[in-house]
């Protein structure tokens, strides 16, 4: 370098063209656009394939880990605002799908975060973000093949009169003591006139969750943890029978939803 003084005026002159350019709103040096939300499990061994929790003193694999998330908003100045998902898919405006079991096997058909289609200006002045397991009444009983990505995924659909799967885990452990065990959340107690007619009213058991969780304005460098043992606890899926499209007045429904509800199963990390 042939003179130390003009090597902070070049570097500062190219920074003052490179935002100009690029835009401050849009440059993120951590790889992270705004908006974008990643979800991490806790709990699980993620570099195994399969993937691998611990529940007392058994392993058990996780077969199939997947839900879907609706109705984004964000709390700003004391009021609820709607957002939309970034279009992906993964993502339509209204709804996304998490899937974590594929993460290590085939990672193309795995997704671990949400993007909101929002400014980094706007989540800096949010306190709260609020959204829903599950999907709205329509789009859970509509005909998948004529939906977009990812609500045309067959692995997370029953059929029209019960809809999607809101939250889909399978689970099993092999050896001497092998066994599965699944737990498929979806809407219950549907009336059709056959599998593949959508009711016309709501069902019994709409069995959606709604998650409400506090943000730290003007942090925006958000994480999310799920803890797939909260999920489960105080279950003993050794004895308990799968709960799939069931009542959530049955056991083991009954404690599942509990746990979904009032358990922090997700939160920030």
């Amino acid at each position: 370098m042939k003179s130390s003084f003009r090597a902070p005026v070049i570097s500062s002159l190219f920074i003052a063209v490179f935002f100009s350019l690029a835009g401050c709103d849009v440059i993120n040096f951590k790889g992270r656009e705004p908006g974008e939300i990643p979800f991490k499990l806790v709990g699980v061994d993620t570099g195994a394939c399969p993937m691998i929790m611990s529940i007392g003193q058994q392993r058990w694999n996780i077969d199939y880990f997947g839900f879907y998330l609706s109705k984004p908003e964000l709390r700003i100045d004391g009021k609820w605002q709607r957002v939309k998902f970034k279009q992906t898919q993964w993502q339509t405006p209204n709804a996304a799908l998490l899937k974590f079991h594929n993460k290590c096997v085939n990672p193309d058909d795995a997704n671990t975060k949400i993007v909101l289609d929002v400014s980094e200006q706007l989540l800096k002045l949010s306190t709260n973000l609020r959204f829903t397991m599950g999907l709205p009444f329509d789009i859970n009983h509509a005909n998948p093949s004529t939906q977009p990505s990812p609500l045309n995924d067959s692995s997370m659909f029953l059929n029209q009169r019960n809809g999607h799967r809101f939250l889909k885990f399978d689970v099993s452990k092999s050896g001497e003591e092998a066994h599965e065990w699944s737990y498929h959340l979806g809407s219950a107690g549907c009336e059709s006139e056959s599998e593949n007619t959508p009711p016309e009213s709501s069902c019994a058991f709409t069995n959606r969750v709604e998650f409400i969780l506090p943000m730290t304005q003007l942090d925006t460098d958000l994480d999310l943890e799920v803890s797939v043992s909260n999920i489960v606890a105080q279950v003993q899926i050794n004895e308990a029978p799968n709960c799939v499209f069931a009542s959530s007045e049955v056991t083991p429904c009954d404690k599942l939803i509990q746990n979904l509800v009032h358990r922090p199963w997700i939160k920030w990390q």
